[in-house]
């Protein structure tokens, strides 16, 4: 009996968390709409799909922060 051998292809690259709304809040240091930092949002092309769920588990926090700053 054959096997059929199934390979999993890589995962599709996460998308940009951008949300349109590109505004830096200078006193964070991060985009009002993404809460992506600067160095975030210009390396996001380049970044693993690994560094991009690190940087998306940030966001959560930052989100929380500024919700509470409110």
């Amino acid at each position: 009996m054959h096997r059929k051998v199934i390979r999993k292809s890589p995962l599709p690259d996460i998308p940009s968390p951008c949300t349109g709304v590109c505004s830096m809040d200078m006193q964070n240091e991060y985009c009002v709409g993404c809460f992506r930092t600067r160095l975030e949002i210009g390396g996001w092309m380049h970044m693993s799909n690994d560094e991009k769920l690190a940087v998306i588990k940030e966001l959560r926090g930052r989100r929380k922060e500024h919700k509470n700053q409110a």
